[in-house]
């Protein structure tokens, strides 16, 4: 360990189940019952059974993505596992306190990995019970080791300004189009001119996923009138190519740190875009419409970035003052 001791694991071979050092041959006795036996169906074939699936082909392209790597971690640590674990109310029980202090090791190395690869892990689990391929899901909920509040996380206008007059011409329309619809990156880098009416941009929802026509700002009509249709996508490379995530997040990260954004992401662009709306005076449900997001979302954006800048108190003292002045007025007619 980093402080010079030594820490010993133990792990059953055959299923990966931790063995405890102070009760060996118990907790192996308790392992070997876990084997798995001839044509039975273990751990793998559950994870089989989701990215196989139509709810797995149903995710966004990003989404599949990124569980590759997840399945292939939970299948060398927990691959053997027999699926009968999951019928038996005391070994699925037995299984989450083990899965559980796996999370808490993995911890220790990345706090995101870990919450990344425990919630692949309870995904497999859910789906299996919602399919009714098993009885128990152990881990319905776990606690996050990874907390993330970027409530105060806002691309002051400025600085947003400072970006779209230095940045390369793709991370400038970019940025264009972030800031007038709060659009995904992965939307963004895919964004074809067929989406673009010269009044009206078509962009998708978050609630319904369906694509919903809405009105262009005067900043993104001009710029969109502005650029020379090169391709079929709105934004392209250099040389004239689709964006890939990597290079996208790479141009704008580049460009980010050339105005020092610090740890401002691309994301915060997004948040930035609903507050300024809320701060415009637009309703949870006009920015959900404006959006096209759901009004909880909406209002969870508020929530989280207005409240910590004082908006809505200012907002509302404000219109207390107007109030009083009405009255004042009125009396003093």
């Amino acid at each position: 360990m980093a402080d010079g001791s030594i820490r010993i694991y133990l792990y059953h071979r055959a299923t990966g189940l931790p063995l405890d050092e102070t009760k060996l041959a118990e907790s192996y006795a308790e392992a070997e019952k876990k084997k798995r036996r001839a044509g039975e169906k273990t751990l793998t074939d559950l994870i089989r059974f989701f990215d196989t699936s139509e709810t797995f082909n149903s995710l966004s392209e990003e989404s599949r993505k990124q569980y590759p790597w997840k399945l292939k971690r939970i299948e060398a640590k927990w691959g053997s596992v027999p699926e009968d674990t999951f019928n038996n109310s005391d070994d699925a029980d037995a299984f989450a306190g083990d899965a559980l202090a796996w999370h808490q090791e993995l911890g220790k190395t990345s706090h995101r990995s870990a919450d990344n690869l425990m919630s692949a892990l309870c995904r497999v689990l859910s789906f299996a019970k919602e399919k009714r391929r098993i009885k128990y899901h152990p881990i319905p909920s776990f606690e996050r080791l990874y907390k993330s509040d970027r409530a105060e996380k806002v691309w002051p206008e400025e600085l947003q300004q400072q970006f779209i007059r230095t940045a390369r011409p793709a991370m400038v329309t970019a940025m264009i189009l972030v800031r007038n619809t709060a659009m995904r990156a992965a939307d963004i880098r895919k964004f074809p001119w067929t989406r673009y009416d010269g009044e009206r941009i078509q962009i998708r929802s978050s609630k319904t996923k369906k694509l919903l026509w809405i009105p262009a700002t005067r900043e993104l009509k001009a710029h969109l009138d502005g650029l020379t249709r090169t391709g079929a996508l709105v934004m392209l490379t250099p040389t004239g190519k689709a964006y890939t995530r990597r290079y996208f997040n790479e141009h704008w990260r580049e460009d980010a740190d050339a105005v020092n954004a610090g740890e401002l992401n691309f994301h915060d662009n997004r948040g930035t875009a609903a507050t300024l709306l809320a701060e415009a005076g637009a309703t949870a449900p006009e920015i959900a419409e404006a959006l096209t997001w759901t009004v909880d979302k909406a209002q969870r954006v508020i929530d989280a970035y207005l409240a910590r800048r004082g908006v809505l108190a200012a907002n509302a003292i404000a219109k207390l003052e107007d109030h009083r002045d009405r009255i004042a007025n009125k009396n003093g007619n």
